[in-house]
């Protein structure tokens, strides 16, 4: 009985210690690097408040996309988000805007203060597009700015950002995404700028 149990304990640790030993599972922040933008060189009186961000419904997840040809889409086995990336837009977004200083404030929708002007925007696109490795990382958001008290749409624009992938895996992409992501926020606040200059 003792060389069963024995046989049997020697064989269970081998088949947590086999050859197919799973891999970790990583969850990366969505987070970029600071502006190069200066500062606008007025500033408005509005108070500008962003809506929280929708997305596309296979993008609204925390599972980080690519794609190996056109027209397909898949999700990396391993390696997620800590959380989707249309839930840290608007934040990223509010923050990039109220350091901009062309507002009187620049902050979220949710946050409770009475605004004149609201940033609404969709996340249409983010992905590592891997069709020639190592590939590039693509965002596609698109940005209405609305007057609410008047009812009034100012403005509509879909922004799309790349920058190089350094490598064809998904750390790659991480990285690459995050650089896009940073180009993004550039182009949206420069954007909301003009729109609501004098």
């Amino acid at each position: 009985m003792k060389g069963f149990a024995l046989l049997a304990s020697v064989l269970v640790l081998a088949a947590c210690a086999g050859p197919g030993s799973k891999q970790a599972h990583r969850y990366f922040v969505l987070e970029v690097p600071g502006s190069t933008a200066a500062a606008a060189a007025t500033k408005s009186d509005a108070t500008l408040l962003v809506a929280p961000t929708t997305a596309a419904a296979f993008y609204d997840t925390q599972d980080i996309v690519f794609s190996r040809s056109a027209g397909t889409r898949a999700y990396y086995q391993f390696s997620s988000w800590t959380e989707p990336p249309s839930r840290r837009l608007d934040a990223l977004l509010a923050a990039r805007l109220e350091r901009a200083s062309a507002f009187r404030t620049a902050g979220l929708a949710a946050s409770g203060i009475k605004g004149s002007l609201l940033l609404r925007t969709r996340l249409d696109e983010v992905y590592h597009d891997a069709a020639t490795p190592p590939g590039v990382a693509r965002i596609t958001l698109t940005a209405e700015l609305i007057d609410p008290e008047k009812g009034l749409l100012l403005g509509r624009r879909t922004f799309t950002a790349e920058a190089p992938v350094a490598s064809y895996d998904a750390d790659g992409a991480v990285q690459g995404l995050r650089q896009a992501l940073a180009t993004l926020l550039d182009d949206v606040s420069a954007w909301v700028i003009g729109v609501t200059a004098p």
